[in-house]
């Protein structure tokens, strides 16, 4: 699995679920904790730890 799947995996599975298309990004909302994640189009490799630290980060 690709990093930007397993990215969009991880936010499926903490509540988040995508809430729109942009033209470089994709925006995953979680309504429980009123937090947004943009989800870059051109993933890179470090990318998915600033994800996992943002999916942390939200739960505050």
């Amino acid at each position: 699995m690709n990093a930007r799947r397993q990215a969009i995996k991880e936010l499926n599975e903490n509540g988040y679920y995508l809430k729109r298309n942009g033209s470089k990004h994709d925006i995953y909302y979680n309504d429980e904790t009123k937090y947004t994640i943009p989800l870059r189009h051109d993933f890179r490799d470090n990318d998915l730890k600033v994800i996992r630290k943002e999916i942390s980060k939200g739960g505050r």
